[in-house]
């Protein structure tokens, strides 16, 4: 009965909880079906279950959306940028009936000259560098440290007790312990802690990279990867604790000191609500100041930046043929080690049609020279395997920082650049239209405007619909933001990587010599 009981938990768990499925909405489901007893479990049968499970998915929409890796959303809130943004980009929006948006098809067609003239000044909405004082890094207590280690370790697997009457009975999940002996830090967090505190870096800190965390969460019914998860998680904190604009913030030290989960819990709501900025002069900078440099727009630099997404590709691509090489690697290895055992089994064979014809015992050279020889390809294998899993872990995260953390960055300065495109051209259209058909007074100038030169098309072009410029303005200072930050995280990235890659290699020679200083030990032993 309790086999039973524990199949149907585990069966509800598996289809409900881990789905993301709200329980009590499926518990009042059943309760439709089946009444007041429908609430038990022991009412049920597991057939019974799995039928009334396909017909409450069929029925009804999830009221917990599934479980999204943080990695792979696209950037927050990239259509709410601010009420003013919306409704500008609303206006021009080209679905939209407005009549003073395109060309009217009687009317004068564009010719090149004019087009040429319209580009030039809005280009020239932007003059070359401006400077924009924003926040500073925050000043928490962990600013007095200049290099903090956090380790994390000891995964331990909890459970979490849910539902109603035997149903679910408890929710599988697992921590990690964070330690840090100096700063007298020991606290648990479960995992999904973690792929919070880097969500809410991401909103906190537009354009700038943010460690990744694997790609896929969890998955409890295969406690033989959790280790991967841990020395993931170990890198992500490294990460962060490397890079003082995020060392330094007051989520970061929070996150480590609060104590009970409660208050944690409390924490996080608060963060939570906290709405991404849109306004630059509330965006951090590591030295409180925003550079904005138009040039950056200009074909070439813009060309390069459009060409880091094939650039993240081609990184994926030499990520799949380096974890083929290791894979053949130790495929190589292996064979070696089968080779050297069926040595070994040789040599005892050897001994054995040497014991049968003389009637004498098993000599001990050979076998000593048997042990040896299976002993030694066991041990090369076995090091070969070590090394192959820990160089594939590192290039796998290496390869996570470009397809995940940097492909965020691009993604945003993909939107600005398509939404700068889309307005400035609708903009555009809406300022000839004006010039060719429609009256002066509905040309929206500035009072200071009033006595413009009409027949100066370009001097029209810069000075008509002052305010949507202004609004097209703002839309090309967050492009030119995003477009520089990709470019300077980018190359940040690039650096740090080089100087990992450096360390890996390093020690990746070290531990080559060491199995090499093996075999030639082995061979002196044979001798």
């Amino acid at each position: 009965m309790e086999d039973e009981q524990e199949l149907k938990q585990q069966f509800l768990r598996k289809e409900i909880l881990e789905q993301n499925y709200d329980p009590q909405s499926f518990i009042d489901f059943l309760t439709l079906k089946k009444g007041e007893t429908a609430a038990d479990i022991n009412n049920w049968t597991l057939d019974e279950l799995k039928l009334i499970v396909v017909e409450y998915k069929n029925s009804k929409d999830k009221t917990l959306s599934p479980k999204k890796d943080i990695l792979s959303e696209q950037p927050e809130n990239k259509t709410n940028k601010n009420e003013k943004r919306n409704n500008y980009i609303s206006y021009y929006n080209e679905d939209t009936n407005n009549e003073w948006l395109f060309m009217n098809p009687e009317t004068e067609s564009l010719d090149s000259n004019n087009n040429n003239s319209l580009n030039n000044s809005l280009n020239n909405i932007e003059h070359n560098i401006i400077e924009i004082d924003c926040l500073e890094p925050d000043h928490s207590p962990l600013s007095n440290y200049e290099k903090i280690i956090i380790t994390i370790s000891s995964p331990k697997k909890e459970y979490e007790s849910t539902g109603l009457k035997g149903f679910f009975m408890k929710t599988v999940y697992y921590t990690f312990l964070l330690e840090n002996k100096e700063l007298k830090i020991s606290k648990r967090r479960r995992y999904s802690d973690f792929e919070w505190l880097r969500k809410t870096l991401v909103r906190l800190y537009p354009g700038y990279y943010i460690p990744p965390l694997p790609l896929n969460p969890i998955n409890v019914s295969k406690p033989e990867k959790i280790g991967k998860y841990e020395r993931a998680l170990q890198r992500f904190f490294n990460g962060i604790m490397e890079d003082i604009l995020l060392k330094n913030s007051s989520l970061i030290y929070l996150f480590l000191f609060t104590e009970k989960e409660n208050d944690l819990i409390s924490l996080m709501n608060k963060y939570d609500n906290v709405q991404k900025q849109s306004d630059l002069k509330y965006f951090y900078s590591r030295d409180g100041k925003i550079i904005l440099d138009d040039s950056i727009l200009n074909n070439n630099k813009k060309n390069k930046l459009l060409q880091i997404k094939e650039k993240i590709s081609k990184h994926n691509n030499l990520y799949t043929n380096l974890n083929k090489a290791l894979k053949n690697l130790c495929q190589e290895m292996k064979q070696v080690s089968d080779r050297m055992n069926e040595i070994g089994n040789l040599l005892k064979e050897i001994c054995t049609k040497s014991v049968n014809n003389s009637g004498k015992k098993n000599p001990k050279f050979y076998s000593d020279l048997e042990l040896l020889f299976k002993e030694y390809g066991n041990k090369q294998f076995e090091q070969m395997e070590n090394i192959k899993i820990e160089i594939k872990e590192y290039f796998k995260y290496e390869n996570l920082q470009y397809i995940s953390s940097i492909k965020e960055l691009y993604e945003n300065f993909e939107y600005e650049h398509e939404l700068y495109l889309k307005v400035s051209q609708n903009l555009r259209k809406k300022k000839e239209f004006l010039f060719v058909n429609g009256p002066i007074d509905k040309w929206e100038l500035n009072e200071k405007d009033k006595n413009i030169d009409v027949t100066n098309k370009e001097e029209v072009l810069r000075k008509i619909l002052p305010k949507d410029t202004a609004i097209v303005n703002e839309i090309k200072r967050h492009l030119i933001y995003y477009a520089t930050q990709l470019d300077n995280e980018y190359q940040r990235l690039k650096k740090v990587i080089d100087e990992q890659n450096e360390k890996v290699y390093i020690s990746f020679k070290k531990k080559s010599k060491e199995v090499l200083s093996d075999l030639i030990k082995f061979f002196e032993k044979v001798e």
